[in-house]
């Protein structure tokens, strides 16, 4: 009996010897099979203060970084930002972008400007999302924005419009065009009253938009998109036109098409007032400008109905289960209120960076702890509550037309 154990005994030792011996021949067999990762490559709106001066690197690293963090599943991809990228507001490389290889020059996700999704559903590359989470989170501007024939194809991130800068109370606080213009002459009788952006194929026509909605509402907001453009909303633009006005010429058609040259003429007291978006006062305050600025939405008629700006992040039309998985995932992310606090609140550039004041898509980012506290975010939190969306579709098509028509008007 003892023998028998005996021989069982070396029997076992050799069984564990051969089987130790067969997974180091074999490791690949012998260990657990490891989950490759999902690779997302997302093209971010570029068009946001870069808050660190270090051409967004701060900013990349870490959205990657902490999502990652949070889905060590997924290898996230971003796309360099580039102010000067031209892509995102052209349709055929928007197009290739959302229909080539990811292996080459396609992502998975871009992050886009509404006034184009029309476009880019239509054409067939832009996907629906399969129930997106959070929408109760969304402002109504949003969710109209990205909601095309009952589909939801985008996931709203920010939102922007037109807003007018100065440093007395009293233009902040009328919503008629009139009333501001003739506080602006009082403030000062020889500074010219006005500088901003009146050029641009995109620009211009928005702001005409912007005019009419002001003039007659928003419920008909299509019908602004036509060559035949509006006397009455017209009158008033031209007389907004008009207070840019410097001794013979306007700066605000031609001078101050340069990104930062309105603000720099604000700054520099050249102007009573300023008209852009709210994230220039990033700009404004990086420059070292009294802090008693305020700003409110911009009225170009007797009353002040606000058109926003949404950018949304949109699918590609192959993008399969895995991949709008890993879609899902980081739209949360990017769309959760710790994230959008850190982001809008410059924390890429430490402690001392000066807020973005870019405007979030969603009510819980108002009411985290940075943002609540602000008081401009508190003033933009008010504007974007009612506000309406600019069209998805119609737009792009019409605005080189609209931007011609309006500048005859506005140099006669």
């Amino acid at each position: 009996m003892k023998k028998l154990h005996k021989i069982l005994f070396y029997l076992l030792l050799f069984t564990l010897a051969f089987l130790g011996q067969f997974a180091v021949s074999f490791p690949n067999i012998a260990s657990t099979p490891t989950t490759p990762k999902t690779t997302l490559k997302v093209a971010l709106f570029p068009y946001i203060p870069d808050s660190a001066q270090d051409k967004y690197q701060a900013l990349l690293t870490r959205i990657e970084s902490e999502f990652e963090a949070k889905n060590s599943n997924v290898d996230l991809v971003l796309k360099p930002l580039d102010p000067e990228e031209e892509g995102f507001y052209d349709l055929d490389t928007l197009k290739q972008w959302l229909s080539n290889s990811t292996n080459e020059n396609g992502y998975h996700l871009v992050e886009i400007d509404t006034l184009l999704l029309g476009d880019l559903v239509k054409a067939n590359v832009a996907k629906a999302w399969n129930k997106p989470e959070n929408i109760k989170d969304w402002y109504p501007a949003g969710l109209n924005a990205v909601t095309i024939n009952g589909n939801i194809y985008g996931i709203p991130h920010l939102l922007c419009g037109h807003f007018i800068f100065s440093r007395n109370d009293k233009v902040v606080k009328t919503k008629s065009l009139e009333k501001i213009l003739t506080f602006l002459k009082s403030i000062t009788p020889d500074t010219p009253n006005l500088a901003g952006d009146l050029t641009g194929s995109w620009n211009l026509p928005a702001l005409y938009l912007d005019a009419w909605a002001d003039t007659y509402g928003t419920k008909q907001i299509n019908s602004a998109l036509s060559p035949k453009l509006d006397p009455l909303v017209m009158k008033y633009f031209k007389e907004f036109s008009q207070n840019c006005q410097v001794g013979d010429a306007n700066p605000c058609l031609d001078k101050y098409g340069d990104t930062d040259a309105g603000a720099e003429a604000f700054i520099n007291n050249q102007v009573d007032a300023f008209f852009g978006y709210s994230e220039r006062l990033n700009y404004i305050f990086k420059n070292g400008i009294n802090p008693e600025v305020k700003l409110a939405s911009l009225p170009l008629s007797e009353g002040s109905n606000p058109l926003l700006f949404v950018d949304a992040l949109v699918l590609r039309q192959d993008c399969d289960y895995t991949c709008q998985n890993a879609a899902n995932k980081f739209a949360a992310y990017l769309d959760d209120p710790k994230t959008q606090e850190w982001i809008l609140s410059s924390k890429d550039a430490g402690e001392k960076g000066i807020p973005r004041y870019l405007i979030p898509a969603t009510y819980s980012a108002f009411k985290t702890n940075t943002l609540s506290k602000d008081t401009y975010y508190q003033t933009l939190e008010a504007v974007v509550k009612n506000a309406v969306n600019y069209p998805s579709s119609g737009f792009p098509e019409i605005r080189k037309k609209l931007k011609e028509l309006i500048l005859q008007e506005l140099k006669l």
